[in-house]
Formats: C-alpha cells, sequence, structure tokens
C-alpha cells in the first residue's frame, strides 16, 4: 500500500513516521505534544516498508521510538534519492 513519509520538526529532534493525511497525522501528534510541531519535509507515495527502510540507515541518529536527532536530516539529504525525493512540505 502507498502512503508518504513525513520529517516533523519538535525542537532539536525529527519524527520520521508515515501517513496518508498528513495534516490529519500532524494534528493528532501536536495534541500531545507540548512543543510547536512542524511538518518540514514529505516524501509521497511510496510503500509503507519505505518507513522501516528509513529508519534503519539512520539508526546514529535515534533517540527513541520514531524520533531521531535533527542532524539525520544532512545524513539523508547526503544521497541522492533523498535529495530528489524529500520535497520540502506546503500545506495543500
Amino acid at each position: 500500500m502507498k502512503t508518504n513519509i513525513y520529517f516533523i520538526e519538535s525542537g532539536k529532534e525529527i519524527k520520521i513516521g508515515r501517513s496518508i493525511d498528513i495534516e490529519r497525522r500532524l494534528d493528532e501528534l501536536q495534541t500531545s505534544n507540548s512543543k510547536r510541531l512542524k511538518v518540514l519535509y514529505v516524501i509521497e507515495d511510496v510503500e509503507e516498508l519505505f518507513e522501516k527502510h528509513i529508519h534503519s540507515i539512520c539508526t546514529a541518529y535515534h533517540v527513541r521510538g520514531e524520533w531521531f536527532e535533527k542532524d539525520v536530516l544532512n545524513h539523508l539529504l547526503k544521497h541522492p534519492f533523498f535529495i530528489e525525493n524529500m520535497k520540502p512540505y506546503s500545506v495543500k
């Protein structure tokens, strides 16, 4: 099944997750987070398992759960696939 991968900023951490409806997911996450959350990037229309692949190549930046140190973005954006496919997010 196809989904979108999102990269949400919360202070010095980035949540890497997946959702078909990113705005709804952001609202869900915001209700339980005291920091203002912001979607920075999205990779659209990928297989659900791709999220696990991203997590596996970012273990050096792992904090807990789906949260990573902010430097994870620099790590990913060194790779041509991510340079091409991580699009800055704008509300649709």
